[in-house]
């Protein structure tokens, strides 16, 4: 089943098949993200995974400077007029930002979208 439908020149995002906890397939490209029951993922220090619950509550890895991980939870928020994924932390700030680009039951592949860094001013 395609999620991914042409119409009227634009591409339909069915929001539903998000929701369910996504690894990053890195093996086969940067911004590929694989369902987690997709297939047995080889050994890997770190895989950045985002869980996103129908309630547009979501749940993500995060790497420490120790080389450790942990899990955060925050928000996403999708939207249908230019195909953005947004994941915010708990005090919500966007942390990430994706273009989704193709999305099936067994794919998600998204092009990050850099986020403007706002330094303060003394």
């Amino acid at each position: 089943m395609l999620s991914c439908e042409k119409d009227n020149g634009t591409n339909t995002i069915q929001t539903s098949l998000l929701q369910k906890t996504w690894l990053h397939s890195y093996e086969e490209g940067d911004n590929i993200y694989r369902p987690n029951d997709y297939t047995d993922f080889p050994p890997s220090r770190y895989r950045q995974y985002f869980a996103f619950q129908k309630n547009n509550i979501c749940s993500y890895s995060v790497l420490a400077p120790n080389d450790a991980h942990y899990d955060e939870k925050g928000e996403w928020k999708f939207n249908p007029n230019d195909n953005i994924l947004e994941i915010k932390n708990s005090k919500a700030e966007v942390l990430y930002r994706f273009k989704i680009l193709e999305l099936k039951t067994d794919i998600l592949k998204v092009e990050s979208i850099r986020l403007e860094v706002k330094l303060e001013e003394d």
